[in-house]
């Protein structure tokens, strides 16, 4: 980490932690019909679904994901592939997997699921989501809009804060950068996406907003949404009636 970072690690640290105790929303999970695995860099994702499954909480994993805005750079196969690949070693059948491939964003992730979901008459009224902590809320807001008629539940790979953020400043520079300024783009997401009708309103509390200010303004703001790419939205999906909080960059 540079310099002027590791002067402001305890406020980095603690606007994480912040951030974490809000997208982390600690579901109480049942039986369900299906897990979808949302694609993504973190590896512990498919190993959390096989766990799951073993443990009798569905019968089949569907796992999501083309390449990302991390992953394209990281992957020669696609995120679903490589997640497949992971549960089979352990202890899945590839009979109780299903990929969808196409995908390169949350919201596609389940945009492409529910159509392989329809299109192969899959029975399931009760859907078990599984991805990073840190994107809890986000990823059940968007699957919110897409599966109108299911009950959805969330859930993660088991890990404390302590553990993830010592684990996320053992990497480079870059990989830092580029993990942070994702959490950062997800708190503008939550508060954007619901105007073009991506996801679900969420309550975003003022210490979250002061926590995303922050981390932005030091330097975390790769994945940040400009306002003039925020105006060509507005224009493509002709949104007549919105009020300033959508500029919110």
């Amino acid at each position: 980490m540079n310099d002027d970072l590791k002067k402001q690690i305890n406020k980095i640290k603690k606007s994480l932690q912040e951030i974490w105790n809000y997208m982390n929303i600690n579901n109480n999970i049942v039986h369900c019909d299906l897990i979808i695995g949302c694609g993504c860099a973190n590896l512990d994702i498919p190993v959390r679904c096989a766990e799951l499954l073993k443990m009798g909480y569905a019968n089949k994993i569907l796992f999501a994901g083309g390449k990302g805005k991390i992953t394209q750079e990281k992957y020669l196969k696609s995120e679903a592939e490589i997640f497949a690949d992971i549960a089979i070693k352990n202890g899945v059948s590839k009979d109780q997997i299903i990929l969808e491939t196409k995908s390169t964003n949350t919201g596609d992730n389940f945009k492409f699921a529910k159509e392989i979901i329809d299109k192969e008459n899959i029975k399931c009224s009760k859907i078990l989501i599984v991805h990073n902590c840190m994107n809890e809320r986000r990823t059940l807001a968007a699957a919110k809009v897409v599966f109108k008629d299911k009950e959805l539940f969330i859930t993660s790979p088991k890990i404390t804060f302590a553990e993830y953020f010592d684990k996320l400043f053992k990497k480079n520079d870059c990989e830092i950068r580029k993990e942070i300024s994702v959490i950062v783009g997800d708190i503008q997401r939550l508060i954007l996406y619901p105007y073009f009708g991506w996801q679900v309103k969420s309550d975003v509390p003022k210490n979250i907003i002061e926590d995303y200010y922050f981390l932005k303004n030091i330097g975390f703001d790769m994945y940040i949404i400009t306002k003039s790419q925020i105006m060509e939205l507005i224009k493509k999906y002709n949104l007549q009636n919105y009020d300033d909080g959508i500029y919110f960059n």
